[in-house]
């Protein structure tokens, strides 16, 4: 049935389908403008009347199996947690148990169980992922607002498009119950397109043409082209923008006119730019890649298939992730992603799931691609990826070959969905305004040592050397692995804030922090002032030791590999943390550290393959720890 607003509510339409009944046909009348004919009807109600005679309308018709297909096209939202057989806040661990989420996103009560299930909520569900992958993510470069927001043609001409239906020339007329309304926009064919002359306006005036400069650019065969189509349903360089326009919000069909939509950004406004273009391919990627697709049809209904899917982790967006991290221009091996196969013997389940891990890779993807945000060379499967690699025996790997990457523009949009759902994302350039707990927490994702110095530097510059070493004194408290986590990335600071310390004023705050009894602050002070040669007057005992528990914190955490590689980080020839370990290992116990029982029995895990002897001595710290609480 064709666009049928503005008839003057359902008993317009009711008096239209009577007409319709009858037989009554409208008598077109034909337009001559400019050289062009074209037709029009006495009104909105004769021109959806005719409309339905060119569609065939037929009102008693229904086709179950019709509506069926079309639903079948349909994806479904699925709000976190509640996929069959795992709970709300909940998560299935390769060992095949559930386990609550990180991050204190737990099981929640019954009050609330209600409001969690009921909504719809993907941002919760990628910090949720985030947490239970433990992902942490590295310092980028991102290209000013400027450079970003005008790197999508497409999006541009949306912007425009959306400015250009704004623009029409506007009336007021009267309505069949006889209210006044407004008419300005452009004028829409009862399928909801723009008028022919209309439709070759906007191309021309909005510069739609600049979305393929090649083939539209040459304004003379430009005209040529558009003279001879008779319909904007055949104006491909009108579709792209006119679709975008639509989806963004950027246009607003109102009955029979388009007219600028309540999201239309100003084309000068860089921000504004970036910002609705970000609004609208981030939900479009997270939804694309949060989740494992089910197929449609009996099969998606399937409870084995269901249960099958939560167990494979979110490899596409793990792979967004780290095609997040890379250098610019590097690739990423998109074949190489084949760990959500583990576990998972040879047989249909591991061909099913390889086959829609394919799917969903080039579904997300091709969005992406769509969107600018991303490139990607090889590998296409094309449409109806999945049944393909099914019936054609799909080889081990669940995605295609080829490689993929992010533009920079994908890479700013990824970033501000992560940052929305409060994951650590730090942009190098970016913290001169930071507090001292975010300075510290971010530099470990520096990959240069030159960015994270140029980093220090600049928020150094913003605050005088004093207030620089208070705050990242104070920013050393607690005893949990991420503030240990931000007092290793302390020293590095604090050093350029006494190099730049002509007055002694940071000495003097460190000083008075080292003799203070705020734990992980004083600390952190003692060790610096140790570092320079100033140990504190009357500094606690066992200080250093507690600084090596504390230190080994948050890589205990990691694993056993991860805290054996780093014990063994150094040179051959000289000192090693391992070295500074087995020199105190007797005496850790004694420093009185809340977490000196676990670290000293990691400790002894780890050095247990390397050196034996050693592990026993820190078997046995560990074991006085525990008995000292």
């Amino acid at each position: 049935m064709p666009a049928a607003e503005d008839l003057g509510g359902v008993w317009g339409l009711a008096e239209l389908l009577q007409r319709y009944e009858d037989g009554e046909r409208p008598r077109p009348v034909v337009v001559q403008d400019g050289g062009e004919d074209w037709v029009e009807y006495d009104g909105l109600r004769d021109e959806v009347l005719a409309g339905l005679y060119e569609e065939g309308f037929d009102p008693a018709a229904f086709d179950p199996a019709e509506v069926t297909r079309a639903l079948a096209g349909v994806r479904l939202r699925r709000v976190p947690g509640t996929r069959r057989g795992v709970p709300v806040g909940m998560y299935r661990c390769g060992c095949g148990e559930l386990h609550p989420l990180t991050g204190g996103a737990g099981q929640p009560a019954d009050a609330d169980r209600e409001d969690a299930v009921g909504r719809e909520d993907e941002e919760g569900a990628l910090s949720d992922l985030l947490g239970v992958a433990d992902v942490r993510l590295p310092a980028v470069r991102l290209p000013g607002e400027a450079e970003l927001a005008r790197a999508v043609p497409a999006f541009m001409a949306a912007v425009r498009l959306g400015h250009w239906c704004g623009g029409g020339q506007g009336a007021r007329t009267a309505s069949a119950e006889g209210r006044s309304r407004e008419t300005g926009g452009r004028e829409l064919t009862p399928k909801g397109l723009l008028r022919p002359k209309l439709a070759r306006q906007a191309v021309e005036e909005a510069e739609l043409w600049r979305i393929d400069p090649e083939e539209w650019g040459d304004a003379e065969v430009r005209a040529a082209r558009l003279a001879k189509i008779r319909s904007a349903g055949d104006m491909e360089v009108l579709d792209l923008p006119w679709e975008w326009a639509l989806n963004c919000g950027f246009v607003e069909v109102d009955g029979a006119r388009a007219r600028a939509g309540a999201d239309l950004p100003d084309e000068d406004d860089d921000a504004a730019l970036l910002t609705a273009w970000q609004g609208a391919v981030a939900g479009a990627a997270a939804e694309l890649s949060v989740a494992l697709p089910l197929p449609a049809g009996p099969l998606g209904g399937l409870p084995q298939l269901w249960a099958l899917a939560d167990e494979v982790p979110p490899l596409v967006f793990l792979m967004l992730l780290t095609a997040y991290g890379l250098p610019e221009g590097e690739w990423l091996d998109v074949a190489g992603f084949t760990d959500g196969l583990e576990g998972l013997p040879e047989g249909p389940a591991r061909m099913l799931v390889s086959a829609l891990l394919a799917e969903q890779y080039e579904e997300t993807a091709g969005v992406l691609e769509l969107f600018g945000a991303a490139e990607r060379e090889g590998g296409e499967t094309g449409e109806g990826s999945a049944l393909t690699l099914l019936l054609g025996g799909g080889g081990p790997d669940p995605l295609p070959a080829g490689r993929f990457r992010l533009t920079p523009l994908g890479r700013s949009g990824l970033h501000t969905l992560l940052v929305r759902v409060g994951i650590p994302a730090p942009v190098i350039g970016s913290l001169a305004e930071a507090d001292a707990r975010e300075l510290l927490a971010s530099l470990p994702s520096y990959a240069s040592e030159t960015d994270a110095a140029k980093e220090v530097a600049d928020w150094l510059a913003a605050r005088s050397a004093a207030d620089a070493a208070v705050q990242v004194v104070d920013a050393c408290v607690g005893t949990e692995p991420a503030d240990a986590l931000r007092r290793l990335e302390a020293p590095r600071v604090l050093a350029a804030v006494l190099e730049t310390d002509t007055a002694g004023r940071a000495q003097q705050v460190l000083h008075k922090a080292a003799v203070s009894t705020v734990t992980g602050c004083s600390h952190a002070a003692a060790s610096m002032l140790r570092r320079i040669g100033e140990p504190a007057e009357g500094e606690a005992a066992w200080g250093l030791e507690w600084m090596l528990v504390d230190g080994a914190l948050p890589i205990a955490r990691r694993g056993e590999q991860a805290l054996r590689e780093r014990l063994l980080t150094g040179p051959e020839d000289g000192p090693r943390p391992l070295g500074q370990v087995a020199e105190r290992a007797d005496d850790l116990w004694r420093a009185g550290h809340p977490h000196a029982g676990e670290v000293l029995g990691a400790l002894a895990d780890a050095v247990k393959p390397v050196d034996q002897a050693l592990a026993k001595r820190l078997r046995k710290a560990a074991f006085k720890a525990g008995s000292a609480k």
